[in-house]
């Protein structure tokens, strides 16, 4: 806009000499000479008249805009002919990144950083002040054919962006034809049928096979049992509440060894009847027989098609929780058991459970699981590395090594949670309490028995180690961190598209993606 204001007044001026000079007119080609002497006077004065421009990310000034921008290059590595290749940018997407600098004091390091066009807002073409760098003609600026043909390396990047977003659409895609599928169930369904009617599909009782299987072995029972935190406050939570138990039904759901339910028979439940697929269910019947318990029913086999002698209970209680609290995804059958067996105003125990992640930075740990892999009897093993990062560690960890605050991610209410429980996202800002190397980030669970008489129990690293110990969720780089930072990232979980019991876990942090499978 400004040459042409400056081409017109020249050229006024020029005739208004002519006319007071009454000079004859030129031919056609004088014309045009004269025409380009005047762009070629024009451009001489707009050498001589430059502005000064002042930086786009420091208060340094310059006479002119070449040497301003040649700044930004060699003092901020802010190169904008390589901006312009990265982006595609036009002259509105320059003139929408100057003023979206100066509207939030843009750091250059945030634009370097940048992956997509944080400027794209029409707001954007909108200047708070005229500068000179408005004005700059960006469709000039040229590109380096070296700089635009990608490396090796690059394109490798682009691919396995590009699968890792492909990927992820799959399994969005997956996600939703399982919703669909869901949908389609309870809408035409075989009401005759329950396997029909519950289409989740962890419930194929070939899949479940081996999982029942694991819980007919006594070394698991023996850990459950000698866990003096899980199986005592599940006694407090009963035995402290025999106003809310006297009299009412019970429903014990994987019951195991029997010992919830003869816990509800000696708080005055009316009648117990526990249901497990494994084989230790018969053990436990003789369990109930010699305590002389008459009225604790067990019977074996898959609650989703198994008759119980009632249909509906009082009451429901379970010890269902997993890994990181929700591997093994038993809160599925918890699900089903209140939708079909729970009375009105009936209770499930425990009521509700957190989920917590804490930052953590123990050396010595981290180089026994992860740096171990690059040197192992003189042999390079570092492929094993990653492995050993994705598959997270269950270890009761030093709370000395704790570097944050921790933060919940995740609050099931098991009144109303449903089956879409495994699939969540939170961003997170962990506030740093004391200097260390941040080599992993921990999860943990609360479990509350929210009861007149309130009883729980925490997984943290602050309290009595559980036999669910910690989850411990290693990253590649560890980090350097100083009392007051503030670690913001984003933790997803979804449930695992081939191993329905097991847990798919992205964690987003430093300006990279780790990815883990809780198995």
């Amino acid at each position: 806009m400004k040459d042409t204001e400056i081409k017109e007044n020249t050229q006024d001026a020029e005739r208004q000499k002519d006319k007071d000079d009454q000079e004859e007119p030129a031919d056609a080609s004088s014309d045009e000479d004269e025409y380009d002497d005047i762009e070629d006077d024009d451009d001489d004065a707009m050498d001589e008249g430059e502005e000064p421009a002042t930086c786009l990310f420091c208060a340094e000034i310059f006479p002119k805009l070449e040497t301003a921008i040649e700044h930004l290059d060699v003092r901020h590595k802010v190169n904008l002919s390589q901006l312009k290749g990265k982006f595609q940018m036009d002259q509105y997407s320059f003139i929408k990144l100057i003023n979206f600098i100066r509207a939030n004091k843009t750091s250059a390091e945030q634009v370097l950083s940048a992956e997509q066009e944080l400027w794209q807002d029409e707001k954007y073409l909108k200047p708070q002040e005229y500068e000179p760098w408005l004005c700059y003609d960006y469709e000039a600026l040229k590109t380096d054919a070296a700089e635009a043909q990608p490396t090796v390396a690059e394109l490798q990047q682009r691919i396995a962006e590009q699968s890792r977003l492909l990927q992820q659409a799959n399994e969005d895609m997956e996600r939703m034809r399982n919703d669909y599928k869901e949908l389609l169930q309870k809408v035409h369904g075989d009401s005759d049928s329950k396997v029909a009617n519950n289409p989740v599909p962890r419930n194929n009782p070939n899949l479940d096979k081996e999982y029942f299987n694991s819980y007919s072995h006594f070394g698991i029972h023996h850990e459950m049992l000698s866990d003096k935190v899980r199986t005592s406050t599940y006694r407090s939570a009963l035995l402290q509440n025999e106003a809310v138990v006297r009299g009412k039904t019970v429903l014990d759901v994987g019951c195991g060894t029997g010992i919830l339910s003869i816990f509800a028979s000696k708080a005055g439940a009316s009648r117990v009847v526990g249901i497990d697929n494994s084989e230790i269910v018969y053990t436990a019947m003789d369990i109930v027989r010699k305590n002389k318990v008459q009225n604790v029913e067990l019977i074996k086999g898959r609650l989703e098609d198994t008759d119980l002698p009632e249909a509906k209970y009082d009451i429901i209680i379970s010890e269902w929780m997993g890994y990181f609290l929700l591997y093994e995804s038993m809160l599925d059958s918890i699900i089903y058991a209140r939708e079909h067996h729970l009375n009105p105003n009936g209770i499930i125990l425990p009521s509700r459970c957190t989920l917590s992640l804490l930052g953590y930075g123990n050396d010595t740990l981290y180089a026994e699981q992860v740096e171990f892999w690059s040197d192992v009897y003189d042999v390079n093993m570092s492929d094993l590395r990653k492995r050993s990062i994705e598959e997270p560690l269950m270890e009761v960890v030093d709370a000395q090594f704790t570097l944050t605050e921790p933060e919940q991610i995740a609050n099931f209410d098991i009144m109303t949670v449903d089956l879409n429980y495994p699939n969540f996202s939170h961003s997170f800002s962990l506030k740093v309490i004391k200097e260390g190397r941040l080599s992993a980030f921990v999860g943990f669970f609360d479990t509350l028995f929210e009861l007149p008489s309130a009883v729980m129990f925490s997984t943290s690293p602050n309290e009595t180690p559980t036999h669910w110990k910690q989850t411990v969720f290693f990253i590649d780089q560890p980090q350097d961190v100083k009392a007051g930072d503030v670690i913001t990232g984003k933790i997803t979980s979804r449930r695992h598209k081939e191993d329905v019991r097991a847990l798919s876990v992205d964690i987003e942090v430093f300006g990279k993606k780790h990815k883990y499978m809780v198995v």
